[in-house]
Order: structure tokens, then sequence, then C-alpha cells
């Protein structure tokens, strides 16, 4: 009997608003297996950690940590031997078999540049609504020192750091208070020289006001604020990530210029300071 694979989709959520997918069209089978291909589509490389369950058949194939170049496609991501699969249904859960870890980046060449100073990515004075390890959404390792800062729709959002835009998302007028508009955030993520990432996230529709592959400077503008993804107010949801082969996407701390050795505080507003 064929087996259907329409189902077989895995995603990784990313500080509260990224997906990444292997969908329908990254399968193909023999007579022997049913495989899986990923293909990197951002500017930069990712970092794919496949974790198995302790329940998985040992004739399963599959690569446990894999650096995947831009636009690179790897074959036989995952194997899947026609044998151990149920013929009597439509589905293929690759939960069943797996977890998945994942980061923007290769761990093995990232270091965070702790003396970089970096811009407050707005101009008007703004209220911070969450800070580090608020515990309504900065309660993983992947957002533990992000920063939401309250906005209005439509504030112009800059670029806290220069580096390369690697990925944007501005197609989405979708948001809601659950976890199942996680997915549905508009952004602009940076990549800077170190190997990190900046993202701004719950952009406006059609928000990004920079392209894919664009070299942007400090201080240059790259959104529009908005209100999409998981929110209940509008803000610009900022964070640093860099890529760990243990933990995937881990936030890193980081200072703001003007703000050395000041920790940001729930409820007060912050304005942007620069050097004169």
């Amino acid at each position: 009997m064929r087996i259907f694979t329409a189902l077989l989709l895995f995603s990784i959520s990313i500080c509260q608003a990224q997906q990444v997918s292997l969908k329908r069209d990254s399968v193909s089978s023999t007579k022997e297996y049913v495989s899986l291909y990923v293909k990197n589509n951002m500017l930069s490389s990712i970092f794919f950690k496949v974790i198995p369950k302790d329940s998985i058949p040992k004739t399963i194939v599959f690569s446990e940590n894999t650096v995947i170049k831009p636009s690179e496609r790897v074959n036989n991501f995952i194997k899947i031997p026609r044998n151990i699969l149920k013929t009597d249904t439509s589905k293929i859960n690759i939960y069943d078999y797996f977890s998945f870890k994942f980061g923007y980046g290769d761990p093995s060449t990232v270091k965070h540049n702790d003396s970089y100073r970096y811009l407050l990515p707005y101009k008007k004075r703004r209220k911070l609504i969450q800070g580090n390890f608020g515990s309504f959404s900065h309660d993983h390792i992947a957002s533990n020192h992000a920063f939401d800062f309250g906005t209005k729709i439509g504030d112009t959002i800059y670029a806290a750091r220069e580096g390369k835009v690697v990925m944007i998302k501005e197609n989405s007028k979708k948001y809601g208070r659950t976890r199942k508009f996680i997915n549905d955030g508009n952004y602009v993520i940076i990549q800077h020289n170190d190997g990190t990432t900046a993202s701004y996230f719950h952009l406006n529709f059609n928000g990004a006001l920079v392209e894919k592959g664009a070299i942007v400077k400090r201080g240059q503008a790259i959104g529009i604020s908005g209100m999409t993804g998981f929110t209940t107010i509008p803000h610009l949801h900022f964070v640093v990530h860099k890529a760990t082969v243990e933990n995937g996407n881990i936030s890193v701390p980081i200072e703001f210029e003007g703000y050395v050795g000041k920790k940001f505080k729930k409820g007060k507003r912050y304005a942007r300071k620069t050097k004169k």
C-alpha cells in the first residue's frame, strides 16, 4: 500500500515566533525507505540537532548534528525503513521518533562580541513591558535575554547593530494571546560579523523596510512596528541569539549604549542614548 506523506511535517519554534519546517516536498521514497531532505532558505548557516527517543528503532538512519550552509540541501536527513511504518494510516508522526533543536549559525564559529554596545532599536522613549527572564514568554533558554519594548503601531524600528539581513517575514496580519499564534509574527533577522543574529519580531504587515540579503548599518531603519504573532499589545520583541550544539538557539546577554552596567526594569521607560 502506498504511504501518504501529506502530514509528514515537523517544526521548531524559535524565540516564540519563528518556524522552520520540513514540508511535503521534503520527502522522497524508495522501496526500502521514506527519506527526508532539508533545505536552508536562510542566508546564514543553520544548525540542526536531532535527538532520538529511547524507543527509536535502530534501523532509522539520521544525522545527529548538522550545519547547513545558505541555500544548501541535505539529502537523506532522516531515513525511515518502510517495514516499520504502519501501512493502514495516512500519517507519519516524526515526533514519535525524534525531538529537535535548532539554531541560526554555526556553533563551531559563533562567538558573541561581549564588548559590543547595542543601539536601542527605536528613537522615541518607550516602556519595557517584559524584560530578561520575564515569566510570560521569556522563560526559555532561547528568550531569557530578550526585551519587549512597548511600541505604537507604525513606529519605525532601527538596526541595533550592523549586519546582513538573512530572513524576513512580513505577510501576516494575525495576532492573539495564545501560543497558537506563535508563528504568525512578522520579523527581520540580521546576522552580525561574529555569527550571532538579532531578531526583531511583531512587525507590521508589509512592515519590512529592507530586503533579504541587504547589508544594513547600525541605526538604519529596517521595519515598521505592528501587532502580529503571539502578543497581547503592540510591542517590539528584540533578542540576540547564538547557535550551540547542546541547546540550539540560545539568547545572549547584551548591553545597550548609554546603559552599561544597568539592568532594564519592567514598567520603566527608556530612551536611546548615543555617544556625542
